[in-house]
């Protein structure tokens, strides 16, 4: 049996396979993580919040919100992080439409369910 001989079809062949292999791992490794998304429900003093806001205040300055609908509530695309909360409606108490609410909340990678039972 003779010893196997690689043309240079060969070598080209196996550089492009090569070529195209890194390419696409870079590629995939250069897409952002996915976002999160959070969702949730806001009582006030045991019942739904009817209409209001809920607004998350990142470290950074960035604010992404949301209306708050039968005491529900949903936002999509938020980066992970730490966020101070805000809400505001008609049946809440004024404390809870600042940033010093003391409400705070954790977001991470994929589905966050955040629920709040605000009191007097």
């Amino acid at each position: 049996m003779r010893g196997m001989r690689f043309g240079i079809r060969d070598i080209l062949w196996l550089t492009l396979v090569i070529a195209l292999i890194l390419g696409w791992s870079l590629w995939w490794l250069s897409l952002p993580a996915a976002e999160a998304t959070a969702n949730g429900e806001i009582t006030v003093g045991g019942a739904p919040l009817a209409d209001g806001r809920i607004c998350l205040c990142s470290e950074s300055g960035q604010i992404i919100g949301s209306t708050v609908a039968r005491g529900k509530f949903s936002i999509p695309q938020i980066p992970a992080g730490k966020y101070a909360v805000t809400i505001d409606g008609a049946a809440v108490p004024a404390k809870y439409g600042n940033k010093s609410s003391g409400l705070t909340v954790a977001v991470r990678q994929g589905r966050n369910q955040f629920n709040f039972e605000l009191r007097s």
